[in-house]
Formats: C-alpha cells, sequence, structure tokens
C-alpha cells in the first residue's frame, strides 16, 4: 500500500486523511490496536510526521476511525426509517452491522477508550445511539418487538460480537438470529 512520497505530496489534506485513515484501518485489523505509528508510516511510504499533521496522535486516529464507524451505523440505522416494513429494515441494518462487527479491528475498548477523550467522538456514538433506539422503536410501534425487549439488547450483540469475532460469519448470524427471535414478538 506504500504509496511514493512524491504521490502523498500531490494528495489534498482530505486526500491524505483518508488514505491515513484506510491505511490504519488494515494495519490495526492485521496487527491489533498496539500497531506502532512507524508501522503505519510504513505502509504510507511517508514519515511519521506527516500521519501527525494530517491525523494527529493515535488516540486522535482510533477517535477518527470510531467517528467514521458511527457515522456508517447512524446512517444505517437512519436508513431504515424509510422501509415500508420496520421490521425485516431491522433484521437487515443488524445482519449487516453484525458483518461489520467481524471486520472490525477496533476492539469496544477502542471504542470506549476513544469516546472518554473525545467530545466529538462521544457526540458520533451517541448519534448512533439514538439512530439505533429509533430504527428499535419504529419496529416496537409496528408491534414486531415484545416490550420486554430494548436497543440495549442489540447493542449487547455488536459489543459481544466486536469482542468475540473469531467465531465465524455462520455462528455470528446464527446469534443474531437468536436474539432477533428473543425480541421479535
Amino acid at each position: 500500500m506504500a504509496i511514493p512520497a512524491q504521490a502523498w505530496a500531490e494528495l489534498s489534506q482530505a486526500e491524505k486523511r483518508s488514505r491515513a485513515l484506510e491505511a490504519a484501518d488494515d494495519l490495526f485489523a492485521r496487527e491489533g490496536l498496539d500497531a506502532p505509528m512507524p508501522a503505519l508510516a510504513e505502509a504510507l511510504g511517508i514519515g511519521v510526521g506527516s500521519i501527525y499533521r494530517q491525523v494527529g496522535t493515535k488516540d486522535e486516529l482510533i477517535g477518527a476511525l470510531v467517528i467514521r464507524r458511527s457515522e456508517i451505523l447512524s446512517q444505517r440505522f437512519d436508513a431504515t426509517l424509510e422501509d415500508p416494513d420496520p421490521w425485516e429494515a431491522l433484521k437487515g441494518a443488524v445482519h449487516e452491522t453484525v458483518d461489520d462487527c467481524l471486520r472490525d479491528a477496533l476492539s469496544q475498548s477502542a471504542w470506549d477508550q476513544a469516546a472518554s477523550v473525545s467530545d466529538d467522538v462521544r457526540l458520533a456514538r451517541q448519534q448512533a445511539t439514538d439512530s439505533l433506539t429509533a430504527m428499535f422503536d419504529r419496529a416496537r410501534d409496528a408491534g414486531k418487538i415484545t416490550s420486554e425487549a430494548s436497543p440495549e439488547d442489540l447493542r449487547l450483540l455488536f459489543f459481544a460480537l466486536r469482542e468475540f469475532s473469531s467465531v465465524g460469519a455462520d455462528q455470528a448470524h446464527r446469534f443474531a438470529e437468536l436474539i432477533l427471535k428473543g425480541i421479535s414478538s
């Protein structure tokens, strides 16, 4: 993935930031969140200082990745509000999120740590939670979810899969189906 230095210099600030985030995502997926910043710089073919100029510290980099994930979740959950079948839309969004959890190198601890140091991360995560709640409430209002269930049941599913992503896709989706059956009316 190394980018020649000259090519890096020709990129816009937004393109540099996007490439740095993409490379960090790939690096963390392979090596975990303990991967050092020099490894990221090497992957990009640039100096460490260039990374700090584009995305800041490693904590800020992780925060930016969490914000990106939170925005994707918000958009996904908000899109279900336009679907004529709230239950099928919720199920589809849950299974898409299960796939994300399996691919996501950012552990729940990284999500929590990033939120503890950044108002922007907390705000993005809260928006994703609000979107999840709106999707859930719409399906409940349509009579598709039991009164005992809560949006927290889905958050627990996603939390568990982020921590135990090694179960594999088939088992993860089976687990999601069990949760969905448990909350359905």
